[in-house]
């Protein structure tokens, strides 16, 4: 008999974490480009930039999507661990470093 698996399956876990992952990446960047071009000098700190938050503010938001990004990006390669070992054989393979050199005539 066929037995039935409890839980959530592992291709939406990969799929939350990877669309979670890119979108607190880019609101990790956004913020950061948004601090890269604020004033800066004394009291810089305490302008209103945008949606009335001050650059402190944020900073701190910069900080946390960052925080949460880097744990994403750790549980991202503990789910797709087997996938990352795979690439890493590929990509450091020998044989097929041979055979590109022989396609290029090196």
């Amino acid at each position: 008999m066929r037995q039935v698996r409890s839980g959530i399956p592992k291709p939406y876990i990969r799929s939350v974490v990877a669309i979670t992952m890119l979108l607190t990446w880019s609101l990790s960047a956004l913020t950061g480009f948004l601090l890269w071009v604020a004033p800066n000098g004394p009291r810089s700190g305490r302008m209103l930039l945008l949606f009335g938050l001050t650059k402190g503010e944020w900073g701190d938001f910069h900080a946390w999507f960052s925080a949460v990004a880097l744990i994403l990006t750790i549980v991202h390669l503990i789910v797709d661990w087997r996938g990352f070992r795979g690439c890493i054989k590929y990509l450091t393979n020998t044989r097929r470093e041979d055979i590109l050199l022989k396609k290029l005539k090196i």
